[in-house]
């Protein structure tokens, strides 16, 4: 009988343990979608943009997964993170969305040898989701290459949120950029080929 006991105990120790260890679940932003403005892809012929990897609050550009916030209190996911830094998704969703949106050749990558009219720059403030809404908060600016004159702003908005799990927090985060970019595209195209704003 003791030794049945013994089984049973460490049987459930090991299942303890492994559900313990288990991995975590990684979510990844998804791709943007595609843009549906009828100006999307169709000014090819202004200025070049080199978009910079942006920057967001330590508390987001970790791996945990943020799917509340209730004033400075952080709600995290307690089973899912990300698959990469917050930065490194929403750099990548920003530019393929904005990549969309200025059209074809407008949107540099570092490293390909060409030189861009005007870096972009962004700072993200928020990327937060708070009740049934994700808020978007960034800070951002067109530098001219060479005459170094800028042209900056702030975008404040906001993507609805179907619910708390990790993946309704990736997709409005997605959702979130995707506008972001069309914001941004509108802003470049008031840039003149020098990088500075148009009158």
């Amino acid at each position: 009988m003791k030794f049945v006991y013994s089984a049973v105990a460490t049987l459930g120790l090991l299942m303890l343990a492994a559900c313990a260890s288990a991995p975590p679940t990684l979510i990844a932003l998804p791709a943007a979608p595609p843009a549906t403005s009828t100006r999307a892809g169709t000014s090819s012929a202004g200025p070049a943009i080199l978009l910079r990897r942006v920057s967001m609050p330590g508390y987001l550009d970790g791996f945990e997964v943020v799917i509340g916030r209730r004033g400075e209190v952080l709600v995290v996911s307690p089973d899912s993170e990300w698959a990469e830094r917050l930065s490194a998704a929403a750099s990548r969703v920003l530019r393929d969305a904005l990549s969309q949106r200025l059209g074809p050749g407008r949107l540099l990558v570092e490293g390909d040898g060409r030189i861009p009219d005007a870096d972009l720059t962004v700072e993200f403030l928020a990327l937060d989701p708070i009740d049934a809404r994700l808020i978007l908060d960034a800070r951002w600016s067109f530098v001219a290459t060479g005459k170094r004159t800028s042209h900056s702003g702030r975008t404040q908005l906001e993507a609805p949120l179907t619910s708390a799990q990790p993946s309704a927090v990736a997709a409005a985060t997605t959702q979130a950029l995707s506008e972001f970019a069309t914001t941004l595209a509108r802003e470049a195209d008031t840039l003149r080929p020098d990088g500075t704003a148009s009158p």
